[in-house]
């Protein structure tokens, strides 16, 4: 018996001439497939990677390589997930939920209008073009944006339990100035006459970038808490100019990157996702490895580990340890005993040490006995 072979007709579109045009079927790439089949690890080696980027910095920082072996590098993964996924969550909230925020609840709202026409000749057929305008963005939520970021940064300077009711009186104002500034967006664009309608969509709207901001601030606030920044009165700072110069710094960095990537975002996370996710993470990788040079952020989160960074121990070691201590240009203690002592490197069979502030030693953990904090 013969085969019959029945497929199914594509979907058909008459254009105004009457012809009929098959639409041609949208299919997804492989490498959505892929990202959507593994998501969870593409999620982990992002975070691993900002870890892993970290510690690099830090060992970059002490001028040392530790030996790892399989055992220590399970350990080194296990500390680069850790450390990754903390600065990654705080990274993503800075940079990429901002903009999504805005893109999602803001920006494609068809009665605020963010676009603007692109004529594209009087030949038939030709329909104009709509661009997204990025200049009106900048306008009415870059600009903003950009002064909560600031004087949430300067509220910094008021410590770690002071710093949240500057925050509070912050985020007040400028729900209050956006609800108001939407409301006038609204009544200009003439997309709507009814009042409280009207009243509801600029709610909506400043709720939306209200949460953005709110979400930069804790960020912001928890990062700072990381790497020990605030916590002292704004006096402190202008006493010490050097500490007040690299704030000054890290607040220019780190408002010009969060700035820079929530535009970005805003702008393509409706219709190109993944490449707001490479934006996002670009500028993650950029800020974070820039603003390493100027506050020791990877020194730093190794102090919340119990080493490096002014945690300061005694060691008790064996007659051998002390002999290749002493050796190796350590300053004398009292018997079997390193005083004074910060653990720079615990990975590997050897620990790397500053005995006092001048001698940088390796000594084999077999050597060591037992540790006891001095803070």
């Amino acid at each position: 018996m013969p085969t019959i072979t029945v497929s199914a007709p594509e979907k058909l579109i008459v254009s105004e001439n009457g012809i009929a045009k098959s639409e041609p079927q949208k299919s997804e790439s492989e490498t959505d497939k892929l990202l959507k089949a593994n998501a969870t690890l593409a999620v982990w080696l992002v975070f691993f990677t900002i870890g892993g980027g970290l510690l690099a910095l830090y060992y970059s920082q002490i001028h040392y390589l530790p030996e790892i072996e399989w055992k220590a590098a399970l350990i080194y993964l296990f500390i680069g997930s850790m450390v990754g996924g903390v600065i990654g969550l705080l990274l993503t909230i800075a940079l990429l939920i901002p903009g999504v925020l805005w893109s999602e609840h803001i920006i494609f709202d068809p009665c605020l209008d963010f676009f603007y026409t692109v004529p594209r000749g009087e030949l038939p057929g030709k329909e104009p073009d709509t661009e997204l305008c990025i200049r009106s963005i900048t306008r009415y939520l870059g600009r903003p944006f950009l002064k909560v970021l600031l004087f949430s940064h300067l509220a910094l300077l008021a410590g770690k339990f002071l710093y949240w009711p500057f925050a509070i009186v912050i985020l007040v104002k400028i729900f209050r100035f956006m609800q108001q500034r939407f409301r006038n967006l609204l009544v200009e664009k003439n997309a709507c006459t009814d009042e409280l309608i009207l009243n509801r969509k600029a709610f909506k709207c400043s709720f939306w970038f209200t949460l953005s901001c709110l979400l930069s601030q804790i960020s912001m606030y928890v990062i700072y808490w990381l790497s020990d920044s605030p916590g002292e009165l704004f006096f402190w700072y202008f006493k010490n100019a050097q500490k007040l110069g690299i704030f000054i710094v890290l607040t220019l960095l780190c408002t010009t990157g969060v700035l820079l990537s929530s535009h970005s975002v805003a702008a393509l996370y409706r219709h190109h996702p993944r490449r707001a996710v490479v934006a996002s993470l670009v500028a993650a990788g950029l800020l974070l490895f820039t603003a390493d040079n100027f506050s020791s952020l990877s020194m730093k989160l190794m102090k919340h580990y119990g080493i490096g960074y002014g945690k300061r121990v005694n060691l008790l070691v064996t007659k051998n340890g002390e002999d290749i201590a002493y050796r190796l240009g350590a300053p004398k203690c009292v018997d079997l005993q390193l005083c004074n002592v910060e653990i720079l490197s615990k990975v590997g069979d050897e620990y790397f040490l500053r005995v006092g502030d001048t001698a940088y030693i390796t000594l084999p953990k077999a050597e060591v006995v037992a540790i006891r904090p001095l803070n």
